[in-house]
């Protein structure tokens, strides 16, 4: 195998059908490719070696080392539902004629903030909305914005705050998350209109989207960028994160968390817990740290 692999020419994986990929090569030729079964799955992202057959049937021998996973929980299985490898930046797309779902939006920010990711919010759709509705909106997100998270406001329909947000992509591999029907697939139209990913309307009755993407699909984008569409979720279900560390996963909370009195504080009711006092003096956001009670409730001993 290993002289396999010295001879094995590299590619990217584009998206992971199990073990059928689609791959681009090195000189930007896209294949189709099938993996060995006991190299693991290869994921959306992935840098692998393969060699192409007499019968001219392309075979993934290798997945190189990655950078990061992307991972959420499984409820139908033990083992964790891996989205994508070697992400360096997310971007978590809401939309602006939904309701901010704070839950939501906090979970996707502890997975970046373990993974390592760089972490960005899109308020997509904002072309719908009266300049009175849109100021509330930026009250609301900037808990985010003080936690320096950048916030964009953005209108994939009209194209409005792409070009701002395209600078940000740059020299990235970049992953869009999201739940259905908030414009992902949209925004990633926007940037890339000569490759437009699948979207689809809304129900104007209901609001709710389909899961127009269903698996994980990379793009490149200007400036040496690549972005990876997701597919849409209802939930997003935090995995292998432990209750003592949730912590990590609220920027505010870590740092506060280092003042207080005992070094297993969970930060609930314990004596001299440094982040309870600095959400009492209004320094952490009451929204965040419920946010952070909620996820710890919901999380696994």
């Amino acid at each position: 195998m290993s002289q396999d692999v010295q001879t094995a020419q590299h590619a990217t994986v584009i998206a992971s059908y199990g073990n059928q990929c689609k791959i681009e090569t090195t000189d930007k030729r896209l294949l189709t490719a099938k993996s060995l079964k006991n190299i693991g799955k290869p994921l959306c992202g992935d840098n692998v070696c393969f060699k192409s057959e007499q019968n001219n049937e392309n075979v993934i021998i290798k997945i190189l080392s990655r950078t990061s996973i992307l991972s959420r929980r499984n409820n139908l299985n033990p083992k964790p539902k891996q989205i994508a490898a070697n992400i360096d930046q997310m971007i978590i797309v809401i939309s602006a004629n939904d309701t901010v779902k704070f839950g939501l939006i906090d979970r996707y920010l502890v997975a970046a903030e373990f993974s390592g990711f760089n972490p960005i919010i899109v308020l997509n759709k904002v072309d719908l909305l009266k300049p009175e509705q849109l100021e509330m909106l930026k009250d609301d997100l900037k808990i985010y914005i003080d936690i320096n998270i950048p916030v964009f406001y953005c209108s994939a329909k009209i194209k409005q705050g792409i070009t701002s947000l395209l600078a940000m992509t740059a020299n990235k591999t970049n992953i869009v998350v999201g739940q259905s029907g908030v414009g992902k697939s949209s925004i990633v139209n926007a940037i890339l209109p000569t490759q437009p990913a699948v979207t689809k309307e809304i129900s104007d009755s209901t609001h709710k989207g389909k899961h127009t993407t269903t698996t994980a699909y990379l793009y490149h984008i200007p400036d040496n960028g690549k972005l990876i569409d997701s597919p849409g979720i209802r939930e997003f279900g935090l995995w292998n994160i432990e209750k003592n560390k949730l912590a990590r996963g609220f920027r505010e909370i870590q740092h506060y968390s280092e003042h207080c009195k005992f070094r297993d504080c969970l930060h609930h009711a314990e004596p001299g817990c440094a982040v309870v006092a600095a959400v009492k003096k209004g320094d952490i956001s009451q929204q965040r740290y419920q946010s952070y009670l909620s996820i710890f409730d919901s999380l696994e001993q």
